[in-house]
């Protein structure tokens, strides 16, 4: 009779060690599967982050130009608006004290 209780146990073992190598490799698939997936996410957050680098610094540079065509622009619109003050005051003569002045 303790020989067919010790074949028993022996069998019952066996199926739990079967079972739990089972569950393992099952575990072991899923990690790798979630592994692959993390390695992808990573990789797409990282040229997701470079595209807005990028993107970032060609809008900080648009934004320069702009600044800059603006400046430019309004440095013209003064001078073309002064131009025919100080021509006026080349052929008359005046000053700037005389112009203070009146």
């Amino acid at each position: 009779m303790e020989k067919t209780e010790l074949k028993m146990e022996l069998f019952r073992e066996r199926e739990l060690r079967e079972t739990l190598e089972k569950q393992l490799a099952v575990e072991q698939k899923n990690r790798a599967i979630i592994q692959k997936r993390l390695k992808k996410e990573k990789k797409a957050k990282r040229k997701l982050q470079e595209a807005l680098e990028f993107e970032t610094k060609r809008r900080e540079q648009a934004e320069q130009a702009l600044k800059q065509a603006a400046s430019s622009e309004g440095l013209r619109v003064l001078n073309e608006a002064l131009t025919p003050e100080i021509e006026s005051d080349r052929n008359g003569g005046r000053t700037d004290a005389e112009r203070t002045i009146q």
